[in-house]
This record gives C-alpha cells, structure tokens and sequence, in this order.
C-alpha cells in the first residue's frame, strides 16, 4: 500500500511539473490593428461583441482560464481558424456581396447551433445567443435584402448570355474541366425533373433543383433520409432581374453545382460528392482538395436530414397531379415579388427544344406549356430563402392549329372554360427559356 501511495506522489508531481512546464509554451494571441470595423446599429454591434468578437475579430478579450495550457492552445487555434473564415475588424476588405453573404451565413449558422462553439458557450455562457438577439440580427441581415429593380446593364449581360448560349458559342460538356475531386461535369442533367425551386433574395438569385431518376423515385417512394445511392441533384443559379413592377425574371446563369450519393465512395465528405462549375466557362469551383470540407461544413446544420438543404415538393403541390400529364422540362421560372409567388414553365419536348433554340417564331404544332404558380413561405432550412408553400395554380397551352388554353385554380382544381384566353396565351408563350448549359 504504502509503494503504491508512493507511486501516486510522484505521478501527481510529474504532472504538476509538466503542468507549469507547458505554462511556459504559449502559442501566440495577439491582437493586429483594426483596420475597418463592421459598422451596424448599436444593439447588433453589441450581440457581436458579446458572441462572435472573441473568435472573429482583433479585439478578443480572453478569460483568465482561456490562457492556461493545455487550454490556450486550442483557444489559438479557434481564434486563428475564426479570424481567417470571418474578421469584424477588417470588414472593409470584403466586397459588399461578400459582406451581406457572410452575415446571412453566420444567423443561420446561429440558428442552427453551429455558432458560437458549444465548446466554447460551456465556459463562456454570456455568448450564448437568446431568441432575442436571434430575432434582433435577423431582423437587421434581412434588412440588407430589399427587393430592387435590376440595373439596366444586368439585363444587358443576360441578353448576351442568351444569345451565345442560343448560338452554341459557350464551352460544350468536352471542354469542361473535371473538379479537383475528379467529379466530371454530367451531361443531360437540365432535361432532369425538378425536386423543388429557391427564391435566394439573400444574394438575388433563383434555384431550381433537378434530380435523376434515382433522386424522383426516392421522392415518390418517401425515401428520402438517408437517400439511396445513385441520387443526383442539379443545382442551378441564376441572377434574379426584377423590372418596374417586381417581377423577377432568369437572368445571367451563375454556376450549376451536382451533389452525388456514395456512401462509400464519399465516405470523407459525409457520403456526398460535390461539384460546382461557375460562369460562362464554367470554371470549376475549388483551389485545393478541401473544397469539399467547405461543401460539409455549410451543409452540416442539416446533418440530421442527411446533409441536403432541399426539401422535395411534396405530390400534392406538383402540378402534374393536377393536369393528369407528365411533368414537363425546365423553360423558365418567374418570380412575384409583390403577390409572393414563384412559377415555373415547363415544357414537353417539343416546347422545349423551341424555347431553348430561342426562335423567334411561334411554338409549333404538339407544343405543350405548362405555368405553375406556388405561394411562397420561408425556408426554415435557409435564412435568407423563400420556397414553395402550396400550388396555387397551373396553365397549360396545347399548341396546335390554334392555341388552346386550360386553368387549374385551387382549391377544388376545377378545369375552366376552355375559352381562348389571349392574355395568358400570349404572356405564357413569350416567357424566354433560361440559359442553361447541356
């Protein structure tokens, strides 16, 4: 007994030892110059202070037991990994875009937990954000979004996209590059269906979803968490152009990103494969290997709905439960600003290859186009995202020696007169196909 006592003297004093031996290794946190404070009201100013400033800024203010080893060290590591993602003290480094990016990203990572730390709200409770600076930095991100009529050279820049896009001068599939990760751009994806549509007013921009056929028959079965194997989700933005009266059109195509399902193949970057081509070029998306870490770590907040922000229409908001028909190709999609509503155009094939040929003549014969229209709601997967609440209605024109005209209106979904409806006719039939690369 008394060997054994002695035993655990001596271990208890190398520890001490070592504890004020490390004492003496202290990485270095230090405090740069401010060079461009984030400048916003007093009371957002003071819940950034109080929650982000320590990790995010040049001006941390450590605890006592923040400085003692073993401690301090991981306290530097954080401090250095936050300043480098997000730094409050050289704000003005950012570009504008950038700046309303990052706050929108840092509420809904507030809103999901991911920030501040747990790690770190265990010994620093007061950084813990209560509802009420959640609704408070909401209220003024969201404030940074108004709905503006886009700049006349916007829509100059679409109409050149459109045209060289119509006339096959853009890169084809051939000449795209593979992604760092070695996934390849996949052709064929826009003739997908669509799992759901975004209206992202946090960076002007609308989304639509497309998924294989892996992805739909998931969809239809309810099999969605995990998904199967083999899904493939399309991902498409475009720049929003909103005229005069608030309505929001496809503009310039901004990037096409795919998400693919490998558990195994992915198993690192939680059994998805990521991709993302950007631009005319589509230049793919990442510097080094460790763009798809970045893919995780902003999809982590929906880790429980396997990493996918998306939620699929459900079967009663798709319109081709309406009609009775099959669901059409992506031409376009719109979006009311002041009825809040969001549509899209599809088309069967014939449609299709007319709109995307952008021929100025009439569509032909066996034609068919669909305009369906969504009330939208919040997306509570997305600060800063609208989605589709519930199918309002759905129009369709048959394009044959004449063009007839249907209307489906909830509720009830009864079938109007068939009578001509030239308005509609019309205002259907010249919406422009949005770019969208093969």
């Amino acid at each position: 007994m008394r060997v054994s006592s002695k035993k655990w003297i001596v271990i208890g004093l190398f520890l001490v030892v070592v504890g004020i031996a490390i004492q003496f290794i202290r990485p270095g946190i230090s405090n740069p110059p401010v060079t461009g404070e984030i400048k916003v009201p007093d009371d957002v100013a003071q819940i950034l202070r109080a929650s982000c400033y320590d990790c995010h800024s040049n001006q941390t203010q450590l605890k006592w037991f923040d400085q003692i080893a073993p401690a301090s060290w991981l306290v530097a590591q954080h401090i250095r990994d936050g300043r480098k993602i997000l730094n409050f003290s050289n704000w003005d480094s950012l570009a504008a875009g950038d700046q309303k990016g990052n706050l929108f990203l840092s509420v809904n990572q507030a809103m999901f937990g991911e920030m501040p730390l747990a790690s770190y709200t265990t010994f620093h409770p007061e950084a813990k954000l209560t509802p009420a600076a959640l609704n408070t930095l909401k209220t003024y991100v969201n404030s940074l979004a108004p709905v503006k009529v886009s700049d006349t050279s916007r829509f100059s820049v679409a109409g050149k996209q459109f045209a060289q896009w119509t006339a096959g001068t853009l890169p084809t599939v051939q000449q795209v590059s593979p992604v760092l990760n070695g996934i390849a751009y996949i052709q064929g994806y826009r003739n997908w269906q669509i799992v759901n549509i975004s209206d992202r007013y946090d960076n002007g921009t609308m989304r639509v979803i497309l998924g294989n056929d892996i992805a739909m028959k998931a969809i239809h079965e309810h099999k969605t968490n995990p998904w199967p194997d083999g899904t493939i989700f399309a991902k498409v933005a475009w720049e929003q152009l909103t005229d005069s009266s608030k309505i929001a059109t496809s503009g310039e195509l901004k990037q096409v990103e795919f998400m693919i399902r490998d558990e195994q193949k992915f198993a690192s970057s939680a059994g998805w494969g990521w991709a993302r081509w950007k631009g005319n070029d589509l230049k793919p998306y990442g510097k080094t290997l460790t763009f798809s870490q970045e893919c995780v770590n902003c999809h982590h907040p929906m880790k429980n709905n396997d990493y996918v922000f998306t939620e699929p229409l459900t079967d009663d908001d798709r319109p081709e439960k309406i009609t009775g028909q099959p669901q059409g190709q992506l031409i376009t999609a719109t979006i009311d600003k002041n009825k809040h509503t969001h549509s899209v155009l599809y088309g069967n094939s014939i449609a299709v290859q007319h709109a995307r040929s952008g021929a100025a003549g009439p569509y032909p014969a066996g034609a068919v186009l669909t305009l369906a229209t969504w009330s939208q709601q919040d997306d509570a997967h997305w600060f800063g995202a609208k989605v589709p609440e519930h199918l309002q209605s759905v129009e369709v024109v048959k394009i044959d020696a004449d063009a007839a005209y249907e209307q489906y209106q909830s509720p009830g979904w009864k079938k109007t007169d068939a009578t001509l409806r030239p308005d509609r006719i019309g205002y259907i039939t010249q919406l422009k196909a949005a770019v969208i690369f093969n």
